[in-house]
């Protein structure tokens, strides 16, 4: 059963099945992640979900009865006893109406094949219930495996090389992950001037497995630009391992 993740540009929710992200308002445009995807994507794409944005029917209005035109033939039978029976059949009707609407309406909503979305909320309801400790914990390593950027921080120090023709960074990459490690992380170095201008940026990768908890070091040889002051240095990538 697929458990899948909101994004609303900064904080992530989740997990959520198909029954909770109805309750939650999700729009087309609302991003979306489930173990299997790449990257995140907008619910609109996403087959199954497309039911969350299916306006539903519109029930359609009660028919009135048309009202007959009188006549102006003479009639031995008092008006109020006729008034009297046309009143009693509209009534009838109109009862008949109600009746068969309100059959129709319960109908509808107690059979599982005329309503799939109750039976499918019913369902769901029954698959929360059977969660195990160990799909909990498994939940706490797809969220890490989802934001790798949330848990890796690197820090470092920069120097010339004896020819002053390249920097040579060293540094380090923490894990705070608690079950997920990362590979090939990847690291922007962006340049600034004495005026903190970004002079040039350059990604760097180092191809090494990352574990959770864990603290690595790391070197790199950067080009050299003209008029850099200071370097900095963040990730902006990884892959699950």
């Amino acid at each position: 059963m697929k458990k899948y993740y909101l994004h609303n540009g900064s904080e992530q929710e989740g997990p959520f099945y198909i029954s909770q992200l109805k309750k939650k308002g999700i729009t087309r445009e609302t991003e979306v992640w489930y173990r299997g995807l790449s990257d995140w994507t907008c619910a609109g794409q996403i087959d199954e979900l497309e039911a969350l944005f299916t306006q539903p029917q519109q029930e359609l209005p009660p028919i009135k009865p048309k009202e007959t035109e009188q006549t102006t033939q003479t009639n031995t039978k008092p008006k109020n006893s006729v008034l009297g029976k046309n009143i009693l059949k509209l009534g009838l009707i109109t009862i008949g109406i109600l009746v068969a609407f309100a059959l129709f309406n319960m109908f509808t909503s107690n059979n599982p094949k005329s309503n799939p979305s109750n039976a499918h909320e019913q369902n769901m309801t029954i698959e929360e219930k059977k969660v195990t400790i160990e799909e909990k914990k498994m939940t706490i390593e797809e969220t890490e495996n989802a934001y790798p950027k949330q848990f890796l921080s690197v820090e470092g120090k920069y120097s010339k090389n004896i020819w002053g023709t390249k920097f040579k960074v060293k540094g380090e990459i923490t894990n705070k992950a608690t079950k997920a490690d990362y590979k090939d992380i990847i690291i922007r170095l962006n340049y600034y001037s004495k005026t903190n201008s970004v002079i040039e940026s350059e990604d760097y990768t180092v191809y090494e497995v990352f574990p959770p908890n864990q603290v690595k070091s790391f070197k790199l040889d950067a080009a050299k630009y003209k008029d850099v002051d200071s370097i900095g240095l963040n990730i902006i990538g990884a892959t699950p391992n």
